[in-house]
């Protein structure tokens, strides 16, 4: 005999064999009778151990369709709305979450031109042309500067208004 024919056996012998189970006096239940009195549990009526398709015991299953059904409490159109808002909410906390990163991109990349324009300042010479290229420089930084504020001010506004929005849902 080969091993898959026994393994085949063993399976068929063991799925046959039933466990009894007694419930003593105390309460408690075992496997084995608790006096000459005690007679085996009827479980016919319980449910399969095996699950059904979708990972839940049968009765499990049924229990909760019906306890669906009897509640009337909860309205489909209320579920969906629910589900609605909360997908609303993380939408908003996502899209505030991207903009406090462009935030911070905006002022280091602000911060990285006028760095960029300073170095390059450092070269000029110190005469006439080197002075008025370091004056243009620091007209070009102050633009930088007032750039980069009106983009973290636009910024700021938006995530501002997503926030009351948030906090009226």
């Amino acid at each position: 005999m080969d091993g898959k024919s026994l393994i085949v056996i063993l399976i068929m012998v063991s799925a046959s064999a039933s466990a009894e189970v007694y419930k003593c006096a105390d309460g408690k239940y075992q496997a084995d009778p608790c006096d000459d009195q005690s007679e085996p549990l009827d479980l016919s009526n319980v449910g399969s151990v095996v699950a059904p398709s979708r990972g839940y015991p049968e009765n499990l299953t049924n229990e909760i369709t019906d306890a669906r059904l009897q509640d009337t409490s909860v309205n489909p159109r209320d579920k969906k709305a629910e589900i609605a808002q909360y997908l609303r909410k993380q939408k908003i906390e996502r899209e505030i979450r991207n903009l406090e990163k462009e935030r911070k991109k905006a002022f280091k990349d602000r911060d990285d031109k006028i760095e960029q324009l300073r170095t390059t300042g450092k070269r000029a010479n110190n005469n006439l042309a080197g002075a008025t290229w370091q004056q243009s420089l620091a007209q070009e930084m102050t633009a930088v500067m007032q750039q980069g504020s009106t983009e973290v001010e636009s910024i700021d506004r938006q995530i501002s208004a997503l926030r009351s929005e948030l906090k009226q849902l």
